[in-house]
């Protein structure tokens, strides 16, 4: 069975950073293909050890998202992008779905 989790990339500075908006799981590389493998490992990790876990334990770590605020902080950087269009620097966000093979 495979999931997909919504996970964003922003460049900023010398560095990207990634947020998994679904488990509220963040990385930070040098580039957005280093973010995309970081997130991709760090999701896989995290199904790997909440399935571990006891029912309980598990449903609650499934469960757990990024805080409303920084999820409409995210829409909202999409929704600018959208309006105005992408900006010359790094810092638009970028849209990173991660597959999780369940």
């Amino acid at each position: 069975m495979e999931e997909q989790f919504l996970c964003v990339a922003r460049g900023s500075g010398e560095h990207w950073e990634g947020l998994c908006l679904d488990l509220d799981l963040a990385v930070q590389g040098h580039s957005f293909d280093e973010v995309r493998v970081l997130m991709s490992e760090a999701v896989s990790t995290y199904i790997e050890d909440a399935s571990a876990e006891n029912e309980h334990a598990r449903s609650q770590l499934l469960a757990r998202r990024a805080p409303f605020h920084i999820r409409l902080a995210w829409a909202f950087s999409f929704f600018r992008t959208a309006l105005f269009g992408r900006k010359l620097d790094r810092d638009s966000p970028v849209w990173l779905p991660i597959t999780c093979h369940a």
